[in-house]
């Protein structure tokens, strides 16, 4: 019998990092197939595309013990052989997650979709999966081929909705909301998925927000257009990196504050930001009050502009 695998990491305000979950969720199995001895399985992590940076905005201990079911199942029924997990991305921005017995091929656009479980040994077990997945108001089939194991797939709604009760509830109260409505921010970040959030988490505030995808557009953007309060400055970005393009922005605009914003806070990734200008630092899951508060204080301490 297996093991259970070791708790998921929670991130704050239910959002959490697809790619780093999927990697902690290998990491957890990997350990198993060892303790298990199961050395004839080989467990594959198949995610096409980094997607490092993109956040989904769901439970993710239901994302997790959604997985830790269908592998545990698989593996169980596995004395050999390659096991694989992951996803597929349907159009822009729509994931389907696979767990499924490699056959040596991997044809991911051809699958049938099933959408109720039979019973027989492919429904054994997994009632309480269904019961997860219908939890996040989602869909889950299974795939049969000849002379392969059941391949089992599941998709939800991963994109922020703009409800103010989605997903950061503590600001629900409206007079806990700034007058930001003068104001506006330029939000340098490549996945759009990231910037819908901060949409999401600013709109009680009225702030006007401008979405730019990398840093050379935003340094460009800055020099023409005089009438930007703060920038939010992801450090990760195709075609000119975040230090780069706060260095440019601040020989520009030295009086126009940056908040860097990344997954990796750690005191010589802070430090670089303050070398390159940037005026404060968040770390990324954003916390709803901290970025607030941030704001807030730039916004009393920075002049205005001359």
């Amino acid at each position: 019998m297996f093991n259970d695998p070791p708790g998921v990491n929670k991130a704050p305000g239910n959002s959490f990092y697809l790619y780093r979950q999927l990697e902690m969720i290998h990491a957890d199995f990997q350990n198993i197939i060892l303790k298990n001895r199961n050395y004839n399985v080989i467990l594959i992590m198949n995610t096409p595309g980094s997607l490092e940076h993109f956040m989904v905005h769901s439970d993710p201990e239901v994302f997790h013990e959604i997985f830790t079911d269908l592998l545990t199942n698989l593996l169980i029924h596995t004395e050999k052989g390659c096991i694989e997990f992951g996803y597929v991305l349907e159009g822009k921005d729509q994931f389907h997650f696979f767990v499924r017995e490699c056959s040596g091929h991997s044809y991911f656009d051809q699958y049938r979709k099933v959408e109720k479980f039979y019973d027989g040994p492919v429904m054994e077990g997994l009632s309480a999966t269904i019961e997860l997945v219908n939890s996040l108001s989602g869909k889950i089939w299974v795939e049969t081929r000849e002379g392969t194991g059941p391949s089992w797939w599941f998709t939800f709604d991963v994109q922020p909705k703009h409800s103010r009760n989605f997903p950061f509830r503590e600001l629900s109260d409206s007079s806990q909301h700034p007058d930001w409505s003068e104001t506006t921010i330029i939000v340098v970040e490549d996945v759009y998925n990231n910037y819908l959030l901060l949409e999401t988490i600013l709109a009680p505030t009225g702030i006007r927000l401008i979405n730019i995808e990398n840093g050379m557009k935003a340094v460009n953007y800055v020099k023409k257009n005089q009438n930007i309060d703060l920038v939010l400055m992801d450090l990760r970005l195709p075609v000119l990196d975040g230090y780069e393009a706060s260095r440019r922005i601040k020989a520009h605009c030295p009086w126009l504050p940056i908040v860097a914003v990344s997954a990796y806070a750690v005191g010589e990734e802070i430090d670089r930001c303050l070398k390159a200008g940037c005026d404060s630092f968040l770390g990324k899951p954003l916390n709803t009050s901290e970025l607030i508060r941030t704001i807030s204080a730039l916004f009393q301490k920075i002049p205005a502009k001359s």
